[in-house]
């Protein structure tokens, strides 16, 4: 019986990189899925994606340097530094999927730190890019944190949660300028942010996370040991990326451009990537907004953003 997946590491930059391929026909464009965090691989919940994808792309999940099983295979060496160490790693990715498939461009989805990679290679690399999706799209981390701050504080009080009212006043005057004191606070307002939300790793609980990812195909003991070093590996990229706007950059795209976002999605504000997207010059652009959907869009509500991305296919 033909293995409906195909996993492989590859040598990119000096480190081992992992790879999890859902291949569908050959005329089937190529879509690199890059995930969230930094650090938060999403490899492992992609067979829930294919399930509800089928046929319209041939999937392919990175994990990141620092992240999931690309972390445990090189354990101590080549820990993630940069922005731009992490760009260049994506342009050898792509690189090496340009041969395997004999492409000359793909599709990216970025997924919220992943909207980060995903646009700025955008930008720079049309030549590679066939069509670029953003979802749990971040256009600037600070006004990101003060908006879901506002929004989720509503959230609480429309929900009369009044533990929540409380555990949000102790934070204080939200986001501090200290970098390292943020960092600190954040993980305590994604706490909250994650009873509004419903995604792998946010609303889920651990013995609901636990049983997701142990019906992932790909899923090995030693995963949990990447996990639980995330926070600690990545710590130089969260603290580059709290100063990451990309209205730093111009908004003028020379590939299509489609945003795919969850109605109620506080982690990265829907009405900031709304205020950016109406600034994009591309040859087309598009935007879905999700009702009922936060931060997960593609897990929330997967045949509404399944829907989204059929309508994405069809233009390519």
């Amino acid at each position: 019986m033909k293995k409906e997946f195909e996993e492989e590491y590859v040598e990119i930059n000096g480190i081992a990189h992992f790879l999890l391929h859902y291949p569908k026909a050959s005329d089937a464009p190529v879509l690199l899925y890059l995930h969230g965090g930094p650090g938060s691989m999403e490899s492992l919940f992609a067979y829930e994606l294919d399930k509800v994808w089928g046929d319209m792309f041939t999937q392919v999940h990175w994990d990141q340097r620092g992240a999931g099983k690309t972390l445990l295979r090189n354990k101590k060496l080549g820990m993630p530094e940069t922005i731009e160490q992490m760009l260049d790693d994506l342009h050898g990715i792509i690189a090496y999927l340009q041969r395997k498939y004999q492409i000359e461009k793909l599709v990216l989805l970025g997924h919220s730190w992943g909207s980060v990679l995903g646009s700025l290679y955008a930008l720079r690399h049309p030549e590679n890019v066939l069509s670029y999706i953003g979802t749990g799209q971040v256009i600037s981390m600070m006004e990101n944190e003060r908006t879901a701050f506002q929004e989720v504080w509503k959230m609480a009080e429309k929900a009369g949660n009044r533990k929540h009212l409380l555990a949000l006043g102790n934070l204080g005057d939200y986001p501090p300028d200290d970098p390292e004191l943020l960092l600190k606070k954040l993980p305590k307002l994604r706490k909250i942010q994650a009873a509004y939300d419903n995604g792998p790793g946010s609303g889920s609980d651990q013995g609901e996370l636990l049983k997701l990812l142990r019906r992932s195909p790909s899923f090995r003991w030693n995963d949990l040991i990447g996990l639980i070093r995330v926070m600690k590996v990545n710590h130089p990229l969260h603290l580059q990326l709290l100063s990451f706007a990309l209205t730093d950059y111009p908004s003028h795209y020379q590939t299509p451009v489609h945003y795919i976002l969850g109605e109620t999605d506080t982690i990265a504000p829907t009405s900031l990537g709304k205020a950016y997207f109406d600034t994009i010059d591309a040859p087309r652009k598009t935007i879905t907004v999700i009702p009922g959907a936060g931060h997960n869009p593609m897990y929330e509500r997967p045949d509404e953003f399944a829907a989204a991305l059929r309508a994405v296919r069809e233009t390519l």
